[in-house]
Parts: structure tokens; C-alpha cells; sequence
């Protein structure tokens, strides 16, 4: 698979899908330690409900389609993760405007856009520990790999690795956002719980390519 569809979109949501099921009494426990403890439900639910979404669609223009299920994944799971993974659609979407498949030069432009929209709308940075630190770092080897020549499942291989780097990286960060940052330096020695679920979307990706 060199470029993706919706059909294929519709496989890797599945995938994500999957992955947040296999993985939400983790992320429920991760969260609970220095969150609200509802990320596990927030990414299987929200997930889910963009997943069944896409065959509610009458729509091929991959950049309308990214626009509506980043509205949907907002109106179901508002919550601060939520919000920021809809960022995530809503900010690529523009990028595949008036597109029927997208090529690895596409997602990349489009992760681009979804990290400078997560930048913008949380107010915080890569080094910050949060689910930029997974998700900055994977759009990077996403271009990495575009440069190379490498393939559209070469690159994915290498952005799920980027995402596990990164969150074995903001183990050692101190948290400055949300409820964690409450814990001062007893955040330190803890995965941020935004990127592990970020490192979880790139794992179903990843299956999608097996």
C-alpha cells in the first residue's frame, strides 16, 4: 500500500481501534497515576466512534473526511486528550483538501500541520511531556523517510519506533501541563500518558503495513 484511501483509512482507524482496546486498562492505570484516569475510555471510545463514522459518510475527498471525523471525535470524547486528537484531524484536514489518495508527501504535510495545531491549541512545546513529544518526533521520521525515497510502510515503521523513542524520553521530563504538572518533579520517572496513547495510534498504524 503506497497511498491511502479511505477504505484504507477505514483499515488503520480499525487498527487503532483495536490497539486502544488491547491497551485501555493500561492507559486507564497510566492516566490514574497523575491524571483523571479516563484516557484508556477517551481513546477506545473516541476511536470507535470515528471508526463506525466513516461508513456514515458519503464522502471520497480525503480532506473533507478528515475535517468531519475530527468534528465527530470532538463531539464525543470532549475532553482534553479528545480535543487535541480532533486538533490533530481537523488541523491535517486542509492539507487533503480535494484528494482521493494520499502519498507519503501528503501525511507528512498533514502530520506538520497536526503538530503545529497541537502546539497552538495546548500552548506547549516539544520537552514539555506531552503527547507532542511522541507525536513531533514521528512526523519527523515520517519526512525523514519521504527524503530517502523509502516507502509509504518503511516510513510508518519508523514513526511507530520515533513514538516509542519518544516516549521512553519523557520519562525523564517534569510535567508543565494539566494535572500532572500538580506533581512537580514526582513526574519525573513516569511515561506522559498523552504520548503513550500517541505511541498506541502509531502501533495500529504500523499493522496496517504488516
Amino acid at each position: 500500500m503506497e497511498k491511502i484511501t479511505k477504505e484504507s483509512l477505514k483499515d488503520i482507524l480499525g487498527n487503532i481501534v483495536k490497539v486502544m482496546e488491547e491497551e485501555k486498562n493500561y492507559l486507564i492505570e497510566l492516566d490514574s497515576a497523575m491524571g483523571d484516569g479516563d484516557l484508556g475510555l477517551t481513546m477506545y471510545t473516541g476511536f470507535s466512534a470515528v471508526y463506525a463514522e466513516i461508513d456514515q459518510l458519503d464522502e471520497t475527498d480525503m480532506g473533507k473526511l478528515f475535517m468531519k471525523l475530527g468534528m465527530k471525535m470532538n463531539s464525543v470524547v470532549p475532553s482534553t486528550m479528545g480535543t487535541l486528537i480532533s486538533t490533530c484531524f481537523v488541523k491535517a484536514a486542509p492539507k487533503a483538501k480535494g484528494k482521493t489518495e494520499l502519498e507519503l508527501s501528503d501525511i507528512v504535510e498533514m502530520g506538520q500541520a497536526a503538530v503545529q495545531g497541537v502546539m497552538d491549541r495546548g500552548k506547549s512545546k516539544v520537552g514539555d511531556k506531552t503527547m507532542l513529544d511522541a507525536l513531533a518526533p514521528a512526523v519527523e521520521a515520517l519526512s525523514a523517510a519521504e527524503k530517502a525515497g523509502q516507502s509509504l510502510a518503511e516510513a510508518n515503521i519508523a514513526a511507530y519506533q520515533a513514538t516509542i523513542d519518544g516516549v521512553e524520553k519523557t520519562k525523564t521530563m517534569q510535567s508543565v501541563h494539566g494535572r500532572a504538572a500538580y506533581y512537580n518533579e514526582k513526574s519525573i520517572g513516569h511515561p506522559d500518558s498523552g504520548a503513550v496513547a500517541v505511541m498506541f495510534i502509531f502501533k495500529g498504524i504500523r499493522q496496517s503495513f504488516a
